[in-house]
C-alpha cells in the first residue's frame, strides 16, 4: 500500500508541475524502500548514486557504440547489435561502479537499460526527469524508514 501511495504522490506532484517524473525503474526503487527499508539498497546514498551511475553509464555506452542512432527497441521491436553492446557495457559499468562506491541499488540497472534500449532519450530533459524522480523517491524513502514499524527503534507515524 505504501508503495502505491508513494508512486501516486510522485505522479500527482509531477502532473501538478507538468513534468513526467515517473519512469519504470522508480517502481522497484519504491518497492525496496517500502518492503525492505532497512536494506542497504534502500539508503538515500544507494538510491541517488546508484541511479546516477546507471544514467551516466547508459549515456556513455550509448554514444560509445553509436547506439543512439538506432531505433528504440520497445517502439520499433528491433534490437540492434549496437544497443546490445551498449547495454552489456552499461550494465557491467553500473554494477562495477556501484560495488566500488558501496552504492548498490538494483533498480538503477533498469535505468541503465532504459537509456541503452532507447526508452529514455539521451538529453538533458531525461537527466532532469530521472534526477527529480529519484530525489522524490529517496525523500519518500526517508519518511518510510522513519515511520516503518518493523525497523527496531523507529516510531510509527
Amino acid at each position: 500500500m505504501i508503495s502505491g501511495l508513494v508512486i501516486g504522490a510522485i505522479g500527482s506532484f509531477a502532473i501538478s508541475v507538468d513534468e513526467p517524473w515517473l519512469f519504470p525503474s522508480l517502481g522497484p526503487t519504491v518497492f525496496i524502500q517500502a518492503v525492505t527499508p532497512g536494506a542497504s539498497g534502500a539508503r538515500v546514498w544507494n538510491t541517488i548514486v546508484g541511479h546516477a551511475i546507471g544514467l551516466v553509464a547508459g549515456f556513455v555506452a550509448l554514444f560509445a557504440f553509436a547506439a543512439q542512432n538506432t531505433p528504440a527497441v520497445m517502439t520499433s521491436e528491433i534490437l540492434s547489435m549496437q544497443r546490445v553492446a551498449a547495454t552489456a557495457l552499461a550494465v557491467s559499468v553500473t554494477v562495477g561502479l556501484q560495488l566500488a562506491l558501496s552504492a548498490q541499488h538494483p533498480p538503477a540497472a533498469a535505468t541503465t537499460m532504459l537509456v541503452t534500449l532507447g526508452s529514455l532519450k539521451p538529453n538533458w530533459s531525461t537527466v532532469s526527469i530521472v534526477t527529480i524522480g529519484v530525489l522524490l523517491a529517496a525523500a519518500f524513502g526517508v519518511i518510510v524508514r522513519i515511520c516503518h514499524p518493523a525497523i527496531p527503534g523507529k516510531r510509527q507515524c
